[in-house]
């Protein structure tokens, strides 16, 4: 096998493991918010457990093998449209999870932990959970996005 070959099959199996994993919170979380706090409080914990130890790394070994496909290829190829989008949006969604979707989701998580153990935050939970839920769900989108670009590849401003 090349190093090509084999950095696309990192590449594509590092997007597989993210991304499915990621698609996997939403229903997660909703099972653990159906069966009570104590639940909700487990799904939480465990969607962060799987987040710092499998996805993000994923996420991170995308930039790695992708920049390595690119060197293998043709540094050229950095001027395709597609690529370049994919790379704004891998940038944005960047920020946007470390700025606001991380810190909404650790509130989100803490107020589900201070619920479990008894304590009435119902309706801040509530609010820290939609706001999760919005960041989460355009987190998403904005992967999906990139994963579209990346398949089809299409001629946009070349």
């Amino acid at each position: 096998m090349s190093l090509r070959s084999l950095l696309l099959v990192l590449h594509v199996l590092g997007a597989v493991v993210a991304l499915g994993f990621s698609l996997s919170y939403g229903p997660w979380i909703r099972r653990g918010e159906a069966h009570g706090a104590g639940e909700r409080a487990f799904a939480l914990r465990t969607v962060s457990w799987i987040d710092r130890r499998i996805t993000t790394p994923a996420y991170v070994a995308q930039v790695v093998t992708g920049v390595m496909l690119v060197a293998t290829l043709d540094w050229d190829l950095l001027r395709a449209a597609w690529l370049e989008l994919s790379l704004g949006l891998y940038v944005a969604l960047t920020v946007l999870a470390i700025a606001v979707y991380a810190p909404s989701f650790r509130r989100q998580r803490a107020l589900a932990e201070r619920a479990a153990a008894g304590e009435e935050c119902e309706s801040e939970y509530a609010t820290a959970a939609s706001t999760a839920r919005v960041c989460g769900v355009v987190v998403t989108a904005m992967t999906l996005t990139i994963l579209v670009l990346m398949v089809w590849k299409p001629t946009l401003w070349d």
